[in-house]
């Protein structure tokens, strides 16, 4: 733990150097990483800026755009279940009588 400075300059930029350090922690884990696997359990980030690093996220974010392509949005969903739900409870309806 660092010693707690003494003045208000000095605690002015103890309290600066703590926030730009947030800051930075937050931005890096906004970044989009890239996580290699040399063998299952075996994880690699790949650098920032490293060779290729660019063409793997462009490929996954093609990739992330066709699965949501294809996927029902909730709202979509709810509306297929109420009418699957209308529908076989008018089967059973017509079952009884």
């Amino acid at each position: 733990m660092r010693e707690q400075p003494k003045g208000a300059v000095a605690r002015a930029t103890y309290v600066a150097e703590g926030v730009a350090t947030a800051m930075r922690r937050r931005q890096r884990d906004k970044e989009p990483r890239v996580l290699l696997y040399r063998r299952p359990g075996d994880p690699r980030v790949l650098a920032p800026g490293a060779k290729g690093q660019d063409a793997v996220l462009e490929a996954a974010e093609r990739m992330v755009v066709l699965v949501d392509e294809t996927l029902p949005t909730p709202r979509e969903a709810r509306r297929a279940q109420r009418r699957e739900a209308r529908a076989t409870a008018a089967e059973e309806a017509e079952a009884e009588e």
